[in-house]
């Protein structure tokens, strides 16, 4: 019985979090090409995609609020996308290394 529980339970669980992803999609690669509406990102299979930027597009450079401007061809990033209007529309696009940790107090 506990068994079935859990199982159940668990696939709850994982249902909500495909929900929760519904429609995104994470693109990690190399940029390619930028411009001030889109980003061309190689991913690691070698597929070539193009995002759009939009205003509502947010920039994170190693972990903290960015520019766009800052990003660079032949930078490694991570985009998180959804579908719209116009194709993959950009939500959050990650570059750059993260910040060193804060050394532990003695």
């Amino acid at each position: 019985m506990t068994k079935r529980i859990a199982c159940i339970f668990s696939a709850f669980a994982l249902a909500g979090a495909l929900l929760a992803h519904e429609g995104a999609e994470h693109v990690t690669g190399t940029v390619k090409a930028i411009t001030a509406q889109s980003l061309t990102v190689e991913t690691a299979k070698h597929e070539t995609l193009t995002i759009m930027l939009t205003p509502k597009t947010d920039v994170m450079k190693s972990k903290a609020k960015g520019d766009i401007k800052d990003l660079k061809v032949g930078d490694r990033v991570v985009v998180h996308a959804a579908h719209g209007k116009a194709g993959l529309e950009a939500q959050e696009v990650d570059f750059g290394a993260a910040p060193p940790a804060a050394p532990a107090p003695h």
